[in-house]
């Protein structure tokens, strides 16, 4: 879901937020760690064998939902001040994990791409194409905007001509 909103009648925050995807990863990340489970239950009859590979499952899954926890997107900010973009990523526990700033006159264009990829989404899955607002500088390129459609894009890029008269 994206936002636009204004901060101080300055700054333009543009906020996509990703928590329903997130909550489809964290199902699929559960489903991971029982269905295994059951199978190993129903098929390992030595109990000393059957301990083991339970623990081996668990700590598997533990690392996996920490780095998960850890690194995953929930929010996503574009930040349009007077002579800058900020772009900034936002995990499950409100730390910001990437922030940078891009000032104007290093922007050389902004563009929509769309990449093959692989993500949980409403009625995809496998080989769907995400879809990025990409900001190319000089020395690279940033992308915002996970899974926008390209009506979001149009109203994104928009909002930054407008703000920056690029």
């Amino acid at each position: 879901m994206m936002k636009i909103e204004t901060v101080n009648n300055k700054d333009i925050v543009i906020s996509i937020d990703h928590h329903k995807y997130i909550k489809k990863t964290k199902i699929s990340l559960l489903l991971w760690l029982i269905l295994p489970s059951i199978a190993i239950i129903l098929n390992v009859r030595p109990f000393f064998l059957l301990i083991i590979a339970e623990l081996f499952i668990l700590i598997t899954f533990t690392i996996s939902y920490y780095y998960f926890k850890k690194y995953n997107i929930i929010l996503e900010k574009l930040i349009v001040k007077e002579n800058s973009l900020v772009i900034q990523n936002i995990n499950d526990d409100k730390k910001i994990i990437f922030n940078e700033e891009i000032k104007i006159d290093e922007i050389k264009e902004i563009f929509f791409k769309d990449e093959l990829g692989v993500y949980f989404s409403c009625g995809g899955g496998l080989g769907d194409k995400r879809k990025f607002l990409k900001i190319k500088t000089s020395y690279k390129i940033f992308s915002f905007g996970i899974l926008i459609e390209n009506e979001d894009y149009k109203k994104i890029r928009a909002v930054i001509k407008e703000k920056l008269k690029i």
